[in-house]
Order: C-alpha cells, then sequence, then structure tokens
C-alpha cells in the first residue's frame, strides 16, 4: 500500500507540474523581444536584376538599387537564392521535386525567413558582378560581390555538382559568415540538427536544444551550446513538403576550412588570414558518393541512428545487391531472403524447442499444481523452480532458448528503419506498381494489411502453448497491433517485415512437418 501510495504521489505531480509549465506557455506566454534592427523591405527584384537563367556574359557591376533585393541562380540540380545586400545564400530548392533546403516567412507555421548560409556580416555590398568561366567541360556562374571600400565576395557555382567554392576578401578583419545563429528557432524551423566533424567523429545537436527552453528547467536543465568549431561543420536541410515538423532531413549544408572556424554569439565565421578567407561549401542530399567525393569525413552527417553500425553494414550489403538487381525493392525482398537465411538455423530450433515445449507441458503442469496449495510462500515457489529446471535438464529443454533469434532480429529491424528514413538513395525509389517511394507509407495501405494477414498466420502456425483463453487474445491482438502501427511506417519496412514473415511461414510449416516428438523423461 505504500509504495502504491508513493507511486500515485510521484505521477500526480509530474502530471501537475507538466500541466503548468503547458499552461504558462499557453495562456502566459513569454513577452516579445525588444525590436530588432529594421530589416531591408520586401524581398523584391533590383531594376537592374539579371534574369534567373542563364548567367550572363562578363559585363559591368549591376548597381544594388535594393537592400532586399535577391539574385536567383538556376542550375542542373539547384536554384540558388542569394541576398545582394550580404551576399548570404538565403533559399536553396532542389529543382527535381521542389523541395526547399531552408524556412521562408509563414506567419501560420510561425516561421520567419531563414537566416542565411555565408555572406558577410558587418559589410553592405553595392554592385554585383557576374562572370563565366569553362571547368571540366562545364559552365562556371561566377558572382562577385563588391563596394566601395574594396571588399569582395566570390561564389564560383558550377552547373552540374554540388560544391561552391567561396573567396573573401578585405582589408579590415571581416569575417565570413558560415553558419549564423538566430534569436530564436523560427528561422530554423524543422532544419534538425547543426555538427562539426572532427577526428573522432560527428558533435552535434538540433536547433531546439541551442535556442529552446528545455522542459523543466526550474530543476536545472539549461540550454545546450553550438559544437565546438572544426574546420568541418554544417547543418542538415531539406523541408518536407506539407509538414510542420520532420525528425528525417535528406539534404545538408557544409562547410569545408583550410583551418578551423570560430565561434562567437553570431554563430560560426571564418576569420581572414592575410586578408582572405577561403572556403568550400556543399549544397546538396545526403548522397554517400557524392559526400564522399566532397571529403571523407562528411558521411558521417548521415544520421542512421543507435544501430548505426547495423545500418550502415546493411547499406552496403543493399547497394552491392542494388548493382545487380538495379531496383531498391527487389534488393530488400533479396536482403530479406540473405538475413533470414542467415537466421534459419537459429530459427529451427527456437520452433523446435517451442514444439518441445508443448510436449513437456502437461507435466510442466503437474508440477506446478503440486505447489498451488502453498501459496505465495517465496520458498516453496523457489523449490517449484528447482523441480522444473531439473525436469527440464533431464528432456534437455532450454525455455529461454528462443529468445535469441528474437533478440537478433530485433537490431536488424530497428536498422533497416533508420536507413530508410536517412539514405537519400532509398528517397522517391519506387517498386512496383502503387510503390513509388520505398522511404514513405502505402498510399493504400495493402502492404500493412498484407504484413497484419501474415502475423495472424503465423500465430496460427506457432505451436499453441498457455492459457487458452490468453492464446487466443494474443492470436488477434497482437497482428492487429502490428497492422496499425505499420500504417504509416515506409512502404520498405512493411515489405521487408512481410517477406520476413512469409520465410517463416514456409519454415515453421516445414519444420513441424518433419517433427519428431521425443519421449519425456519424469
Amino acid at each position: 500500500m505504500k509504495n502504491r501510495n508513493l507511486l500515485i504521489f510521484v505521477v500526480t505531480s509530474m502530471v501537475l507540474l507538466v500541466g503548468h509549465a503547458w499552461l504558462t506557455s499557453r495562456f502566459y506566454p513569454a513577452p516579445p523581444e525588444a525590436p530588432k534592427q529594421a530589416q531591408p523591405a520586401p524581398q523584391a527584384q533590383a531594376p537592374a536584376q539579371a534574369p534567373a537563367t542563364p548567367v550572363p556574359a562578363p559585363g559591368p557591376a549591376a548597381p544594388v538599387a535594393n537592400p532586399g533585393a535577391t539574385r536567383t541562380i538556376s542550375l542542373a540540380e539547384l536554384r540558388l537564392t542569394l541576398r545582394l545586400h550580404d551576399g548570404a545564400i538565403q533559399q536553396v530548392e532542389w529543382l527535381k521535386d521542389g523541395t526547399r533546403f531552408f524556412p521562408e516567412k509563414d506567419e501560420k507555421k510561425k516561421r520567419e525567413t531563414f537566416t542565411g548560409i555565408g555572406g558577410v556580416q558587418g559589410a553592405t555590398f553595392d554592385a554585383l558582378r557576374e562572370e563565366k568561366e569553362s571547368r571540366g567541360g562545364g559552365e562556371v556562374a561566377v558572382l562577385h560581390f563588391e563596394n566601395g571600400a574594396g571588399e569582395r565576395l566570390t561564389y564560383r557555382i558550377p552547373d552540374r555538382g554540388h560544391i561552391i567554392d567561396v573567396l573573401w576578401s578585405t582589408p579590415r578583419p571581416a569575417a565570413l559568415a558560415l553558419i549564423r545563429k538566430p534569436s530564436d528557432d523560427r528561422a530554423v524551423a524543422s532544419l534538425g540538427r547543426v555538427f562539426t566533424l572532427g577526428d573522432k567523429g560527428i558533435d552535434a545537436v538540433t536547433w531546439p536544444d541551442v535556442l529552446q527552453d528545455p522542459m523543466l528547467g526550474f530543476l536545472g536543465r539549461k540550454r545546450k551550446e553550438l559544437p565546438p568549431p572544426t574546420a568541418r561543420l554544417g547543418l542538415d536541410a531539406g523541408l518536407n513538403k506539407g509538414s510542420d515538423s520532420q525528425s528525417t532531413h535528406y539534404f545538408t549544408a557544409l562547410w569545408d576550412l583550410d583551418r578551423p572556424a570560430a565561434l562567437d554569439a553570431s554563430g560560426y565565421t571564418a576569420l581572414p588570414a592575410q586578408g582572405q578567407a577561403k572556403a568550400r561549401l556543399y549544397l546538396g542530399p545526403k548522397e554517400s558518393e557524392s559526400l564522399k567525393a566532397f571529403g571523407p569525413a562528411f558521411t558521417q552527417v548521415v544520421d542512421f541512428g543507435f544501430f548505426g553500425l547495423v545500418a550502415q553494414g546493411m547499406f552496403w550489403i543493399l547497394t552491392a545487391i542494388h548493382k545487380v538487381f538495379p531496383n531498391w525493392g527487389w534488393a530488400i525482398i533479396l536482403f530479406t531472403v540473405i538475413i533470414r537465411g542467415a537466421l534459419w538455423p537459429l530459427n529451427t530450433k527456437t520452433t523446435i524447442q517451442m514444439l518441445r515445449s508443448k510436449d513437456l507441458e502437461p507435466h510442466q503442469k503437474e508440477i506446478q499444481a503440486k505447489y498451488e496449495k502453498f501459496g505465495n510462500d517465496m520458498a516453496k515457489k523457489a523449490e517449484m523452480q528447482k523441480e522444473l529446471m531439473a525436469f527440464y535438464k533431464k528432456n534437455g529443454h532450454n525455455p529461454l532458448g528462443g529468445c535469441l533469434p528474437m533478440v537478433l532480429q530485433m537490431p536488424v529491424f530497428f536498422a533497416l528503419w533508420s536507413m530508410l528514413n536517412a539514405v537519400f538513395e532509398l528517397r522517391n525509389a519506387p517498386w512496383i506498381f502503387w510503390i513509388k517511394d520505398l522511404s514513405t507509407a502505402d498510399p493504400f495501405y495493402v502492404l500493412p494489411i498484407l504484413l497484419g494477414v501474415s502475423m495472424l498466420a503465423q500465430q496460427v502456425a506457432t505451436p499453441a502453448m498457455g492459457d487458452p483463453t490468453q492464446r487466443k487474445m494474443m492470436t488477434w491482438l497482437m497482428p492487429g497491433m502490428m497492422t496499425f502501427m505499420f500504417l504509416n511506417f515506409a512502404a520498405g519496412l512493411n515489405l521487408y517485415y512481410l517477406v520476413f514473415n512469409l520465410i517463416g511461414l514456409v519454415q515453421t510449416y516445414w519444420i513441424k512437418r518433419s517433427y519428431v516428438p521425443e519421449p519425456v523423461t519424469i
């Protein structure tokens, strides 16, 4: 009774504390911040601005008539929008499906315009000069942002590819802005992590953890700090259409410097050395080959989750299969066959153990019935367990032997889940007919329903043990729960589990047909 009252007290206290915090934030919001310096007027195109594409031939610098004006550059895969007054890249769009990398002002979703990648803080440009260059058989757009103080910010943007060369020249100790730290999270809403990469791995933190006060902050929790600066850093990018929040980001913005960046209250910057700061900027998908081309260390930005090593190994196998069978759906099916084949001996042993348990169940119940009259006497319960274990040992039976295959399957299941949600190669990857994207849910719920039916068949085929009422309930409850859970899971994950169950049904049928019961030793 005392323990129960204590538990009720703790749970009630936690509910009251969380409810108080929610009501306070809901009905007594924090006072607004002091007004910031007025931002430039709406982003209208400057009268002298050149068309988005193609990039004009070399010519005189175009004056920046409106400080809020932008310049849009359309490339083979990307469309970049740059602010003219400070040279920052304000927006990037993936042209294949229209995915935007960064937030834009939206009052309904409480979003502000992204603070920008690159550019210079503390400098204002009054002219933009554009040129063309040739590199490796392709064209490169060269944009020079200039001002009367002799400062110049240059972007060399290839028509194909995702790597931009950045050069900042200045006679002053003014820094090149890399990743700006906004005053609140509305300008980086749904952007996920900001991170730095070192020799020992990736150091990442989410924007909300940096910019929002943690729940139950009165208990001592504090906001997190931005990771320590290194020469390699970046942030997640890519906003899902129609989604107010997301945990998966298939795109990224990465910086590669020749020396470590600096970190101050404004964010990450690159300080000039001898009047110049050089950097490479990657704007594109988290595609393994593209990231490796930018730098092997940058492949760490793909977040494979807790079972990262397992997920990476699985992706390597999937990629190898995909090279032979260039369809990710069939690659997942073949991969499932391989996994099921590797677990075949363990699953066979598990099924035989279950069939053996069914043979031993009547004698097990007899032993348990002997000790029912002793009630909750712990000494007698221990004696019963000792007698049961001796009975199992005589018959060469391990009641926990069937747990190992299930334990081994869980990392594979969760690793595949995280891989489907993290790897760009599987984004928009079709299989057959109505399955157009294996990384999203089945639009007609065919695979989840078939998965539920296969689980029901698996429950019926599994050797029956235990209380008949509970067994009947679990036969229907588990498939129903799993079907409901998997309705919104990735189609690729449903496909994996469905094929896994179908192979398991065939294996169970074959084992039950060939099983020969052994005599029970009392």
